[in-house]
Order: C-alpha cells, then sequence, then structure tokens
C-alpha cells in the first residue's frame, strides 16, 4: 500500500466532511489503476464499480424526492446531467483531488493526471466511504458535494443532442452524424470515443461511459463552440 501525505488528507477530509475509520480504503482509493501493484489495481477498479452505482442510487433518490411532479424522461435527463464526467470532474477539482491522486512514477512522468482520472478516482473515494460507513454516511457525503448542482438544476437541462439536431435543421444542414471512434477501459467500466461530424465544420470528440453519453458529450461541445 502507497503511503499518502496526512497532510494533504486531512485537508480533502475537511473537504468532504469525513474521517475515514480504516485508512486503507481512502488510500486504495486515492492510489490510481496505473500504480504498478496488481492487488491495488484491483482494489481501485473494485471501488470505482462500487461508487459508481452508489452515487446514482443517491442522486436519484435525489431528485426523486424535490421533483416530485416530473415524468420520468424529465427525471433520467436530470440524472444524466448531475453524474456525467464533467459533473465529476468538476466536483473532484473542487476537492483538489489532482493533488493527492497517487500514480506509478513511470506513468507520472509520461503523463498528467487527466480529468478522466480525476472522475474515476471521486467514484472510487465514494465507493471507500460506503465500505468504511454506511449508505447514510455516504449519501451525507455525496448530498454535500453535489449541493450547488442539485440547488442549480431547477429546470431540467436541454437535451444537447435535440438542441444540436434544431440547430442543424432551422439552418437547413443535414442531421449530425455520430460515430464510435473506439471502445476502451475493463468490461464493467467502458468509455466510448465519439466522433460528432456537422457539413462545413470541424468534428468534435466526445467521451462517455456509454455510446449515448459519449454522443451528449460531443453534442454539448460542439455548442459550446458556436455560442
Amino acid at each position: 500500500m502507497m503511503e499518502v501525505n496526512k497532510q494533504k488528507l486531512g485537508s480533502l477530509f475537511q473537504k468532504i466532511k469525513y474521517n475515514f475509520k480504516n485508512i486503507v480504503f481512502c488510500v486504495n482509493a486515492l492510489t490510481h489503476s496505473s500504480y504498478n501493484n496488481e492487488k491495488n489495481k484491483k482494489n481501485y477498479q473494485r471501488l470505482e464499480f462500487l461508487g459508481d452505482r452508489v452515487l446514482g442510487l443517491i442522486i436519484s433518490e435525489a431528485i426523486f424526492k424535490k421533483f416530485k411532479n416530473e415524468e420520468e424522461g424529465k427525471l433520467s435527463k436530470r440524472f444524466s446531467n448531475l453524474v456525467s464526467k464533467k459533473a465529476l470532474i468538476e466536483i473532484s477539482k473542487e476537492i483538489e483531488l489532482q493533488k493527492i491522486l497517487q500514480t506509478s512514477k513511470e506513468f507520472n512522468d509520461k503523463v498528467k493526471i487527466t480529468d478522466s482520472m480525476l472522475a474515476d478516482s471521486l467514484e472510487a473515494l465514494i465507493g471507500a466511504i460506503y465500505i468504511d460507513s454506511n449508505f447514510e454516511e455516504v449519501k451525507k457525503v455525496v448530498l454535500n458535494l453535489w449541493c450547488k448542482k442539485l440547488s442549480l438544476k431547477q429546470k431540467p437541462p436541454v437535451d444537447a443532442k435535440s438542441f444540436l439536431q434544431e440547430w442543424c435543421l432551422s439552418r437547413k444542414k443535414k442531421i449530425p452524424i455520430y460515430k464510435v471512434l473506439e471502445k476502451k477501459g475493463p468490461d464493467h467500466k467502458p468509455t466510448f470515443l465519439i466522433a460528432l461530424t456537422i457539413e462545413n465544420f470541424q468534428k468534435v470528440k466526445g467521451e462517455g461511459s456509454t455510446k449515448k453519453n459519449a454522443e451528449i458529450d460531443a453534442a454539448q461541445k460542439f455548442i459550446e463552440k458556436i455560442k
């Protein structure tokens, strides 16, 4: 097990408002799978898998209770937005995971910590908190971290793909074309790379845990370009 700077851990615990009883769970979550140790790689990926499911349940319950009159379709849009890679990256940077996430020296010498790694590590951290405590405790942590995002989303987010299709049609352009370029990662946590093509514009790439999420990511990036 790799050692983690105690001062950095203390700072993280303050930000997430949770102190680990068993520090091993926390260290496993903060030691990326690039670290050259098969046992730790397995622990990290298992925590990431668990954290993804725990986060999904907490956010589902939160929006179900908060938006009591909304139909399933609108709740689904809220859910996708709140558990998206973009949301995970933003929250992981708010708690400065990049300052404490550990990778192997060989990996670190070649590339910097990526946004995708931060998103995965936040899910692993959520899984670690659940194992270290219980559902009610991890729910407090998640709802605290997602508090601003839950408060800001008073209206269901606009579906980026639908918006983009309407944008193209209103300008008499062909509808957007989405093409899968690559599928990578473990079976339980795949990452899809999608290329979005719109006539007379450069291709835009998007990533996501499903093809649909990758398409939405690409559509959102394109919309940012044309704003």
